[in-house]
């Protein structure tokens, strides 16, 4: 038998065995027991035949039950994709055609790297009926992951046997990067700052150059923005309301490359460069502004053609939801040599990379300056918590005093060259990783307020 033969066999049996339970065992080995009784009165072999021909007939008629009615069907159902880091919930339906309840063991071929709450479920499967059981998992990593198969052993009627069954289940499971920040510009919280009116707009996005629409003066409210024709008609003050001009272009470039790679210890620079990525794109696109992704490593790895409207969002999160960071240097030359042929007119350009790092900042500021004649350039950066948690800590001994020494020098520089890119007119934000999404929507805001672009 070949051992390609001999791998279907053994699946085959592991997936349609029967076999006995403890219960059936401690039933063997009481007869051991009841059978050296009978030895000692003379009567072994009776005693032998007659238990065992007994057990051998209860066992057969509660097998039989058992293969005619555990034929069960089973499902999994869950959410069309998962976020990273959050907990969801994954329920298997289990239908039961037999004529009394089934005791059963369920256990779900997970992807692997998946934290989950449970591994095996325990449940009783009505006679005639369906139900259900569900565990929690969290992702530990974003992309395209496969669930396996579903696997059940059902007890018989008497507990004599268990009959292992297993279905083909197979699919494939998106995991996105997490979405707080989008569903809360998809529910309208940065809508009502956007849209803030009177006295308290310099707390939201303020106003912009378009005109939208004429309502009662408010003190406080500039006397240039005052429509005389309108109060001449309402017979009391009226002011013009402005808001940012809509139909903008926006570049968003996410760089892949090694330095993306590096970890706090729950997600990459990457992992937070989508998720923030994401967010800004949420925002512009529900402000009417066109929105692009170009994501590069040392070449171009995805394009997204400018857009607008909630289908370019869902094109944008299924281009970069399973980015992974490669270990090359980032070509910053060839990413925005790209953005400089695709974008004619002037664009905001959102870089997410690690602005400060020292190795590429010079090739850095140099391709920007170029680009910066024509567009408007923000460079989203991560504060390095390892580099911050060497500043910070109180040295004891001669070795932390130059650790943290060497950690201050680095911290200098790299301050001097965000600094430098501030310097000449860039918008530069430099954040911790978790406030990297919502921060950057507020500099959005305030970019659009300022009539920056």
């Amino acid at each position: 038998m070949t051992l390609s033969k001999r791998s279907s066999v053994r699946l085959w049996f592991r997936d349609n065995a029967l076999l006995p339970s403890h219960r059936m065992l401690a039933a063997i080995a009481l007869g051991i027991l009841f059978t050296g009784l009978g030895i000692l009165t003379g009567q072994g072999k009776s005693f032998f035949t007659l238990y065992y021909a007994l057990l051998a007939l209860i066992g057969g008629y509660d097998a039989f039950l058992l293969i005619r009615d555990s034929d069960l069907e089973f499902v999994r159902k869950s959410d069309g994709f998962f976020e990273l880091g959050e907990d969801s919930r994954v329920q298997i339906v289990i239908r039961h055609a037999g004529s009394y309840p089934l005791r059963c063991m369920v256990r779900d071929d997970y992807p692997k790297g998946f934290r989950v709450d449970r591994r095996e479920m325990s449940v009783i499967v009505p006679a005639r009926g369906s139900t259900s059981v569900s565990y929690s998992v969290r992702a530990h990593r974003r992309g395209r992951h496969r669930f396996g198969r579903i696997h059940i052993r059902a007890w018989s009627r008497w507990g004599l046997f268990v009959r292992q069954q297993a279905e083909s289940a197979e699919e494939e499971k998106r995991v996105y990067p997490r979405l707080a920040e989008v569903r809360k510009v998809k529910g309208g919280v940065y809508r009502k700052q956007l849209t803030m009116e009177g006295p308290h707009s310099r707390h939201g996005l303020g106003r912009g150059s378009e005109y939208s629409h004429i309502r009662d003066y408010v003190p406080d409210d500039e006397p240039r923005w005052i429509n005389w024709s309108a109060t001449a008609r309402r017979g009391r003050l009226a002011t013009n309301v402005y808001q940012p001009e809509q139909g903008q272009h926006i570049a968003i470039l996410i760089d892949c490359g090694r330095i993306m790679g590096v970890s706090d210890g729950e997600s990459s620079r990457l992992d937070r460069a989508v998720e923030g990525a994401l967010a800004f794109a949420a925002v512009a696109l529900d402000r009417g502004d066109k929105v692009s992704l170009i994501a590069f490593s040392s070449g171009i790895k995805r394009w997204v053609p400018s857009g607008k409207g909630g289908k370019q969002l869902q094109h944008i999160i299924d281009a970069c939801f399973d980015l992974e960071p490669d270990f090359v240097e980032s070509g910053y030359q060839t990413a925005l040599e790209s953005l400089a042929f695709h974008h004619k007119r002037r664009t905001l350009v959102a870089l997410f990379t690690d602005a400060g790092n020292l190795t590429f900042a010079d090739e850095l500021v140099r391709q920007i300056a170029i680009l910066q004649r024509r567009h408007l350039i923000l460079t989203v950066t991560m504060n390095d918590l390892r580099l911050a948690e060497g500043i910070r800590c109180y040295p004891d001994s001669e070795l932390e005093v130059y650790q943290k020494t060497i950690a201050q020098l680095m911290g200098n520089e790299r301050e001097d060259r965000l600094n430098q890119l501030k310097r000449r007119g860039m918008v530069v934000l430099n954040v911790p990783g978790d406030q990297l999404a919502s921060d950057v929507i507020q500099t959005y805001m305030d970019i659009k307020n300022r009539s920056l672009l």
